[in-house]
């Protein structure tokens, strides 16, 4: 829209250059515009031509083939444009386009203004913005300077219209007139229809809305649909209020058949330095009946949600997020997250990020959306210990608070790298998280969590240098040393295992990391074979099992952690005794953009205590393949074709049967419209987590594009030994 009083001033501006009194001028005539009429312009003003024609009779002024003008930013494309000077009035013909600067496009068939640029009349014109909007018309007038009506209209949001400006949109809202107003930055359709692949799929009611370049404007927002057989069906309509130019806020309502009206508000303000948003939801339910022996079985059910994030200055920043809720099931009840979350977090953090280190302080805490349910057994066997789903919300820990401190020093330490991390970490529950699993045929008590409080403080120092040998081998050194300070406050007196007070550790560690990597090249590509060898030496591991672990509790060892100092998750465990990996890696990069990427190994417990065989009040790494002084194997595979199919496998195998403990298998691939997912997982027996049957599950998904901007999905995950669909479902977006 604006486009066209641009296209105006260029057109008029090349009409008027004052040539001679000639006839006619030579054919590819070009130049920039000097003198009076470059003084009235904000710039210098290029105009190309086959022709360029001044009639001194009549005062007309004429350009035509190829006409090519460009002004400050702006390009028109015409194959002819004139000027009448007696009339005040400028025509471009002959396929007009201009290109403006920020990248918005007009196309017409012939355009006619008047010199003040008030009055005007184009046909065949077509607008494409840089907002993916296209307005299209047989014709278009323009009135007092600021109102343009288009005559036979359509209109839509287009997403692939600049890219293929030649083929129509799926969709669009066509009108017999669409008036634009440049004051009030709105547009009018009157008499419009909704189409559909080119067919009116009815009328619609004469309304108003913003111009693309309106990013913000007070008004009621489309309508979404409910269906649920606990609340009902209905609509949440919401209304868009501004507040100033960094203020807003959304107030909607949603009727539902069954409950009642469902009201929430969301106030959003962003200041100079940050910004934050707060949202509150509630209803009073006529039907509370429905959620029998549920949390949410109550007249009054709500929740309030609050984000915000501040810098202090580029690096350091800091913000809260916080969710409350009247129950544990209104977000999913009332599908406010999506329902698909099963806690909700609320923390407070302070974050510093700099060159070369990183610091972050956090308090955390979760509110469980999972409702409370009475059961004896956590899968197999049972459990006496503590019924898995009674207490959720007293399980859950707080953390008060978990503080990080990493860098590296940014100068070299004896000629390597010294790094250091500092974490302190304390928090609390008021419920023990307990299963019973079977060791040696006993059932023997596990502990993800005990009530209490638990404070650790760690801080560790590693050096490690880069080494080339001569003939290409790697070597790098490692030393380094961490301890830990431990401070149990135990509630539970049915675990008295654990050491009550002050607890301290230190463990020094040193190592040396051989890499030997041969580079072989072929007509097809490159690839690379690198054997690797570490060696780990560290004291004994102390307080396994009398201390608690809270940040260590997952120990997955596969591929991507076969190499490296330790394989525990976190500061509350280390890992003792000298231990050594041993392993290769494939890569094969061909010139077409494949690449294939492997990694196998082993990894030995040379010397000391094994930390992997001693279990803690967990003991999470009975079923970790690393238990024994020979471990698993591991391995993995990554292949991409470079034509959209991506496969990876990994898996570990006993070292003695070689019978898999665990795997998993998945594909991703893109064929034109199409995109698929499909994954295999596999988990032998763990009977000391409680697990004694293996688990096999299937995960596949799938999109499809079956128009520009519309596509159906579908995704199911199948238990393999239950037989039993876990979750499945088909949409459309």
């Amino acid at each position: 829209m604006r486009a066209l009083a641009h296209l105006t001033r260029l057109a008029l501006l090349a009409g008027a250059i004052a040539l001679p009194p000639l006839a006619a001028a030579p054919a590819a005539a070009q130049g920039v515009i000097p003198g009076d009429i470059a003084a009235q312009t904000e710039g210098p003003m290029l105009l190309e031509a086959d022709e360029l024609i001044y009639d001194t009779n009549t005062g007309t002024v004429v350009a035509q083939g190829n006409v090519f003008i460009a002004y400050s930013g702006y390009q028109l494309f015409a194959g002819r444009v004139i000027y009448d000077q007696a009339g005040d009035q400028l025509t471009a013909a002959g396929g007009v386009r201009l290109e403006e600067p920020e990248g918005n496009v007009v196309v017409a068939r012939n355009l006619t203004l008047s010199e003040d640029l008030k009055d005007g009349f184009a046909e065949g014109v077509r607008v494409d913005t840089i907002y993916r909007t296209r307005l299209a018309a047989t014709d278009a007038e323009r009135r007092d300077g600021s109102v343009t009506i288009f005559n036979n209209a359509g209109y839509t949001p287009c997403w692939t219209c600049r890219r293929r400006p030649d083929q129509p949109p799926t969709w669009a809202i066509k009108a017999r007139t669409v008036v634009y107003n440049e004051d009030k930055r709105e547009l009018r359709f009157e008499q419009p229809h909704f189409d559909l692949l080119g067919l009116s799929l009815g009328p619609l009611p004469s309304f108003t809305i913003p111009d693309p370049t309106v990013r913000r404007k007070s008004g009621f927002v489309t309508p979404t649909g409910v269906i649920n057989n606990l609340i009902g069906v209905g609509a949440r309509i919401p209304y868009f209020q501004t507040l100033g130019p960094h203020r807003d806020i959304t107030v909607a309502a949603t009727p539902l058949s069954r409950q009642g009206v469902l009201g929430d508000v969301e106030y959003r303000q962003r200041f100079y330095n940050g910004a934050f948003n707060a949202r509150a939801a509630g209803i009073y339910q006529l039907d509370p009946d429905a959620f029998d022996n549920q949390s949410g079985d109550r007249n009054i059910r709500g929740s309030f949600y609050s984000q915000g994030e501040f810098y202090f200055n580029p690096r350091w920043r800091w913000g809260w997020e916080t969710t409350l809720t009247t129950d544990r099931s209104f977000l999913d009840d009332y599908e406010q997250n999506g329902g698909a979350d099963l806690t909700a977090p609320t923390t407070l953090f302070l974050e510093g990020l700099g060159i070369h280190n990183h610091f972050e302080a956090r308090l955390w805490g979760f509110r469980v959306l999972q409702e409370d349910y009475n059961s004896t057994q956590v899968l197999n066997p049972p459990n006496p210990f503590s019924p898995v789903g009674s207490r959720l919300q007293g399980k859950q820990a707080v953390a008060h608070p978990v503080i990080d401190y990493a860098g590296v020093v940014d100068r070299s330490v004896l000629s390597g790298e010294l790094a250091y991390a500092l974490n302190f970490t304390s928090v609390s529950r008021q419920q023990t998280d307990a299963f019973g699993a079977f060791v040696n045929g006993t059932l023997t008590p596990r502990f993800r969590g005990v009530e209490g409080t638990f404070t650790r403080g760690s801080a560790e120092v590693s050096w490690r240098k880069r080494l080339a040998g001569p003939l290409g081998q790697i070597l790098t050194p490692y030393a380094g040393v961490r301890g830990n300070v431990f401070i149990v406050a135990n509630r539970d007196a049915n675990v008295p295992q654990l050491n009550e007070g002050v607890t301290g550790t230190i463990m020094p560690a040193a190592g040396l990391t051989y890499r030997w990597p041969w580079l072989v090249a072929a007509s097809w590509g490159t690839q690379v074979i690198e054997p690797i060898a570490e060696i780990y030496a560290r004291t004994n591991e102390i307080g396994i099992g009398d201390l608690p672990n809270e940040d260590a509790q997952s120990v997955v060892f596969d591929d991507t952690n076969l190499f490296g100092p330790t394989k525990f998750s976190g500061f509350d465990r280390a890992e003792g005794g000298v231990r050594a990996n041993v392993g290769v890696r494939y890569t094969a990069q061909t010139y077409g953009g494949g690449s294939l990427a492997v990694t196998v190994g082993q990894s030995y417990h040379v010397a000391g205590r094994n930390s992997y065989r001693i279990p803690d009040i967990l003991d999470s790494t009975g079923a970790s393949g690393l238990s024994e002084d020979v471990s698993d194997f591991v391995g993995g595979v990554t292949l991409d074709t470079g034509g959209g199919l991506v496969v990876t496998a990994k898996g570990r195998f006993d070292d003695e049967t070689m019978d898999m403990e665990r795997a998993e298998v998945a594909g991703a691939a893109r064929v034109g419209p199409l995109s698929s997912q499909v994954t295999y997982a596999f988990l032998a027996a763990q009977p000391d987590l409680g697990y004694v049957v293996d688990r096999e599950e299937v995960h596949g998904a799938a999109s499809l594009r079956v128009f520009d901007r519309v596509r159906v999905f579908g995704q199911l995950r199948y238990d393999v030994r239950g037989g039993d669909f876990i979750r499945n479902g088909i949409g459309a977006a």
